[in-house]
């Protein structure tokens, strides 16, 4: 037989693409995490409001915020085990219509007695709180299973950001609805009661993963939980981001849940809160946006996350002078854009570092440690913030400090990272061995 009658030769590449049911599941996932923002700032606006018609201080409205964080830290790790090992379709499924039960009874507390309404909303808290890390871990698990890799940062930046829409929408709403008038709050209950229903109902289009992986490392199988777990512990590098990620993540939380308690002592309205509230949201959005598309084409993650712990130092240090002064007002908004840029950029691109960094582990695991580390920061933080309240005029001043030393404790840590990208390395070596594959194939059929 001749050389012109050999039969070319094949060789199988591998096949991956992805599916535009994707974007239906990352909806039900930013939705589902958007309530739990809804659930847990609900009152950060108006705490002053809701104090008056609970009957109570307003640390005990603070507490209903902190409930979340507190509940969050034990419930994580079956969170992460539901995840991990259930699937993604579950572990969505209980997170959403646990925080609408919640929702639910926090509403009808209204129904009680004056003395059952606090027992009551703290119930409808916690019942809401005992469900939020099933939601909560999920972002970067869909971003794992369901996106390519030149997409994963900027669906994770998404998803993620649903947690600071939902905020918004608390901030915004609550001034709106009380209006002046504490009684609204029954009302105020009710409306996001129907906000969480209605959008959990997006959740029903989550599924685990798609018949088709999206990359090299989706068709991989994962550590077993514990095994995972231990290796997570284990990384240096890893527990490096779970500090920075606490330390910010956790005055972040913190500037939200007290911002009217910052500015209201010195001459602010709950309106101007709310409104502060906002400007951080939508600058931090919009950052979060840009840079995460930016990033999945550099790949410059580290980079990146070193810069943003500065920026949230320079906003959290202009916040302490312009707040005391109403005559700051514009230059306190200024300061409200570069906290959001910098603590919201910052989330996203710790949880993908933090896959990154200990593949072939879990996603749901290092997510999950990563947001337990931000919830228990947020408890500390807020609890010594309360701790350091005047008790003559109600100024948080001391507060303001101790969040400034948080914030810049991370940007002094963050500079001792500097684990290898483990997932963008087996994407790129895949991507080129594909190349080269393709070129003996050419080669051999010449």
């Amino acid at each position: 037989m001749g050389a012109s009658d050999t039969p070319p030769t094949t060789i199988a590449l591998p096949v991956f693409t992805v599916s535009p049911f994707r974007f239906l599941v990352a909806l039900g996932v930013f939705c589902a995490n958007f309530n739990n923002a809804v659930m847990w700032a609900t009152y950060a606006a108006v705490t002053p409001s809701a104090a008056h018609y609970y009957n109570c201080s307003e640390y005990v409205i603070n507490l209903v915020a902190l409930v979340f964080q507190i509940v969050f830290i034990p419930m994580a790790f079956p969170a992460m085990y539901v995840l991990d090992t259930w699937g993604l379709r579950y572990s969505i499924l209980i997170g959403t219509w646990g925080v609408t039960a919640g929702a639910l009874i926090r509403w009808l507390s209204y129904l009680g007695s004056e003395d059952a309404r606090v027992p009551l909303l703290f119930l409808g808290q916690v019942v809401a709180a005992i469900a939020t890390p099933f939601a909560f871990n999920a972002p970067t698990k869909v971003c794992a299973a369901w996106f390519a890799d030149n997409e994963r940062l900027t669906a994770n930046t998404i998803m993620s950001l649903a947690i600071y829409a939902g905020t918004a929408l608390a901030l915004g709403l609550g001034p709106a609805v009380i209006a002046d008038d504490p009684q609204n709050i029954i009302k105020l209950n009710c409306i996001i009661f129907v906000i969480v229903f209605v959008t959990g109902l997006t959740t029903l289009f989550v599924y685990d993963k798609p018949a088709i992986a999206p990359s090299k490392s989706a068709q991989e199988e994962s550590m077993p939980f514990k095994e995972g777990m231990k290796a997570l512990l284990g990384n240096w590098q890893f527990m490096l981001i779970v500090l920075v990620f606490g330390l910010t993540a956790g005055s972040l939380d913190t500037y939200f849940t007290m911002i009217s308690d910052y500015i209201t002592p010195y001459g602010y309205t709950e309106g101007d809160s709310g409104m502060l509230g906002i400007v951080t949201i939508v600058a931090g959005t919009i950052s979060s946006l840009l840079i995460s598309i930016i990033l999945d084409r550099t790949k410059a993650h580290r980079l990146c996350m070193k810069w943003l712990t500065v920026v949230a130092f320079a906003g959290a240090l202009g916040f302490y002078f312009c707040a005391p002064y109403t005559e700051r007002r514009v230059w306190l908004y200024i300061c409200a854009v570069f906290i959001g840029m910098g603590g919201f950029s910052l989330a996203p691109i710790a949880l993908e570092l933090g896959v990154e960094c200990t593949y072939p582990v879990a996603e749901g695991s290092s997510a999950g440690l990563l947001q337990t580390s931000g919830q228990f920061f947020g408890v500390i933080v807020l609890v010594v913030s309360n701790a350091f309240r005047n008790s003559e005029d109600g100024t948080l001043g001391n507060a303001m400090i101790w969040r400034l030393g948080v914030c810049g404790l991370a940007m002094l840590a963050v500079p001792f990272y500097n684990a290898r990208s483990k997932r963008m390395e087996l994407e790129a070596n895949t991507i080129a061995e594909g190349f080269e594959k393709a070129e003996d194939r050419a080669f051999l059929e010449a």
